[in-house]
């Protein structure tokens, strides 16, 4: 099985007509992706690309917040959308450090750290949300795109 993680710096991650799901309480994210698909097809739209997964990470009181969102792009009539989605035309996020991860989704870990490290060897300041894009994903291994927007 092929490991891979290439980094990179400078990257922007550019989305259009964009469907926004709040992740509210815990629960099974490819449950959430494939009921939150279902009701698009029943809506009218078709999904195009894969699902993006964005995590932001605060702390309040001393505390860890945690804050997820589902972004799905989508073609067709906009006003379409469910009501309890949010939706944007145009996002443009970055620039970011990104990257490709190729392997076992239990290893993802080891993107983030490499990120991490290429980061400071960069004297780049990270924001504390990422967007997680999977790309492509089967019984043995998976490919992951991961954006960190740079602070500033």
């Amino acid at each position: 099985m092929k490991h891979e993680i290439k980094v990179y710096c400078k990257k922007f991650l550019v989305l259009r007509d964009t469907a926004i799901i709040t992740i509210e309480t815990d629960c099974e994210i490819g449950t959430l992706i494939y009921s939150s698909i279902s009701k698009m097809k029943a809506n009218g739209l078709s999904v195009c690309g894969p699902p993006i997964l964005w995590t932001s990470m605060r702390t309040e009181n001393n505390l860890f917040l945690f804050e997820r969102k589902l972004f799905l792009q989508y073609r067709g009539d906009a006003s379409k959308i469910p009501k309890e989605y949010e939706k944007k035309n145009d996002i443009k996020i970055g620039p970011c450090v990104y990257a490709r991860f190729e392997g076992i989704e239990e290893d993802l870990r080891y993107a983030f750290e490499k990120i991490s490290v290429v980061a400071y060897e960069n004297e780049i300041t990270l924001k504390k949300e990422n967007y997680t894009i999977y790309v492509e994903k089967n019984d043995i291994s998976c490919k992951i795109d991961i954006f960190i927007p740079q602070e500033g």
